[in-house]
């Protein structure tokens, strides 16, 4: 019988041999209509936005550090976007296949793929347990909840829970009493507005032995009501009690209670806090990924420094060299076509008719008597 004070003044206990306590039992609700964005909840919104600014911010920089010596990152326009952010997007899933060059370039991706590592983990983790969490919940968290809907509750036939329905201020017609566990079964499959119950209160080790006997079909929700656990009742002043305390002292301090307890009741153990603030979902945040987005900030900035200081370097060594090309070249003055009309048709050699260019030769040619022209044949 369990251990009650009102008891206690009438009869003498032993030692509890169990614990007990009142709890509830609910029908576990099967949610198979989940959401198809449901993908999208393990993340915060701003964790989205912030993953989704640093993918297009890496792929940029890495784009600029490799542009000048990787032929992968070079072509047309679209060839280096489609390049740039492929690559980036890729490593989300570690499926990227270029070629990085430059050791800038390959420390961002080493600290890009770790963070990316944790998060997709993270995400992993998150998302199976808010499936699970959604999929298998309990049709009712609290007595509050059976109050405010006006549902019908049901306890076991001469127990004492009764009066503590009463004090949680249920209405004695919305109270209903069964007396096996079949009847428990068949009444919280019906539902409340079927002519069934939406919940039946009754004593810990009770519900534990219906979970044996029905499985995973129900669900203990709650800790109600507290109580000294079960024990063998006397008549006032019986002197068994003394030796039979300490008889089950001795048993539940052995392994053979533990024995017992795992033939009889195998692991069926309520789950007290199902349903409670302290097994809500957390989604998570940006702040939980802070310190890896900071690691991350800090290599990017480092290697957008250096790829832009690479760039100026090269633009300003191209404009001096092209600045020396042309300080160098001193434009030549033309010569006056009139001019050849001086040259000695003896003194026109090879190395002359060379400098002077096409047109001049012509006219040099047309000015000099056919008979004056002497021509030299080497013989190689």
């Amino acid at each position: 019988m369990t251990i009650i004070a009102n008891r206690a003044t009438d009869v003498d206990f032993t030692m509890p041999y169990t614990e007990s306590g009142v709890s509830m039992l609910v029908l576990a609700k099967n949610n198979d209509k989940l959401s198809m964005w449901i993908f999208l909840e393990p993340l915060t919104n701003d964790l989205w936005i912030a993953t989704t600014i640093f993918i297009f911010f890496t792929g940029l920089v890495v784009w600029m550090s490799e542009y000048p010596t990787n032929e992968e990152f070079q072509g047309s326009r679209l060839k280096q976007f489609s390049t740039a952010f492929y690559f980036i997007f890729s490593t989300l899933t570690f499926s990227h296949d270029q070629i990085i060059r430059r050791l800038p370039s390959k420390v961002l991706v080493v600290i890009w793929c770790f963070v990316v590592l944790t998060l997709v983990q993270s995400y992993t983790a998150s998302l199976s347990s808010l499936l699970t969490a959604k999929r298998f919940q309990p049709s009712v968290t609290g007595p509050s909840q059976l109050l405010r809907n006006g549902d019908y509750v049901g306890y076991q036939n001469g127990s004492f829970v009764l009066a503590k329905l009463k004090q949680l201020k249920f209405d004695e017609r919305k109270i209903k009493v069964f007396s096996t566990p079949e009847e428990y079964a068949k009444a919280l499959r019906a539902g409340s507005n079927n002519g069934g119950v939406s919940a039946i209160f009754d004593e810990i080790p009770y519900l534990n032995t219906f979970l044996v006997q029905y499985g995973s079909e129900f669900q203990i929700v709650g800790h109600i009501d507290s109580a000294a656990g079960f024990g063998f009742v006397f008549p006032r002043g019986s002197p068994l009690v003394p030796d039979l305390s300490r008889a089950i002292l001795d048993l539940r301090e052995g392994h053979e209670g533990f024995a017992i307890q795992q033939k009889w009741f195998g692991d069926a153990t309520p789950s007290l806090d199902y349903g409670g603030r302290g097994t809500d979902y957390a989604r998570l945040s940006l702040k939980s990924f802070a310190g890896l987005f900071i690691i991350n900030s800090f290599v990017l900035v480092i290697v957008l420094a250096i790829a832009l200081f690479r760039l100026v370097w090269a633009y300003q060594r191209r404009s001096h060299v092209n600045g020396e090309t042309v300080g160098d070249t001193e434009p030549q003055p033309l010569q006056d076509d009139m001019a050849t009309n001086s040259v000695p048709a003896e003194s026109l050699q090879a190395e002359t008719i060379g400098d002077i260019g096409h047109q001049q030769l012509r006219l040099a040619i047309a000015s000099v008597p056919v008979e004056s022209l002497e021509v030299e044949t080497t013989t190689s």
